[in-house]
């Protein structure tokens, strides 16, 4: 075999495997995905629900309740990109709090300088729950804010949802569980890149 048709045959090789690398979705690219399955009797299960208003704002996660794109198997599957992954696991991590109660937009620049001013600690007492000086703040990534006493205790999470800062307790409930609608689900997300799993 000459050359020539040796190195149009490593050519074509190699354009089948980048081919198969591409559609595979193996390249290195961010690769997420949502898995669900619909249950009839979950018993004594806990569950949260997600109500219609919620289900608008998150139309991957109605994509994929709907069947949209699944790949079929005893979980359906769907693939998410990065935005959607990450708007639907910060949503599912605020419905797994308990939410106490909303503030002004007004107080986000200090939420951002970690400043817990007179007005933040009347309104937080106003509402049921006191705050003293001995709290601080910690700033997250995706406009979220831990409070914390100085123990180190986190106490609240705000989270800034739709322009409204809503404050939640910052213990994690367990649910086994989703409702959406009158039907019942076991939905995981899968984050391939850093094998995290919800």
């Amino acid at each position: 075999m000459n050359d020539r048709l040796k190195m149009t045959k490593l050519l074509k090789i190699s354009i089948f495997i980048i081919g198969i690398v591409s559609i595979s979705g193996c390249t290195g690219e961010y690769n997420a995905e949502i898995s669900i399955k619909e249950f009839e009797d979950i018993g004594n299960s806990t569950y949260f629900e997600i109500t219609d208003d919620e289900l608008k704002e998150y139309p991957e996660l109605r994509r994929s309740i709907s069947g949209e794109k699944f790949i079929e198997s005893d979980y359906s599957s769907c693939e998410l990109n990065s935005d959607e992954f990450e708007r639907l696991t910060d949503f599912y991590d605020m419905k797994h709090h308990e939410y106490l109660f909303s503030i002004d937009m007004k107080f986000e620049n200090n939420l951002n300088d970690n400043i817990i001013d007179t007005e933040l600690m009347n309104t937080f007492e106003s509402n049921g729950f006191p705050l003293s000086e001995n709290y601080s703040i910690i700033t997250s990534e995706r406009n979220s804010w831990w409070i914390e006493n100085k123990a180190n205790s986190s106490e609240y999470i705000i989270w800034e949802i739709n322009d409204e800062l809503k404050v939640y307790k910052s213990e994690y409930i367990e649910y086994e569980f989703t409702k959406i609608g009158e039907h019942y689900y076991n939905i995981d997300f899968a984050e391939s890149e850093y094998g995290r799993f919800w």
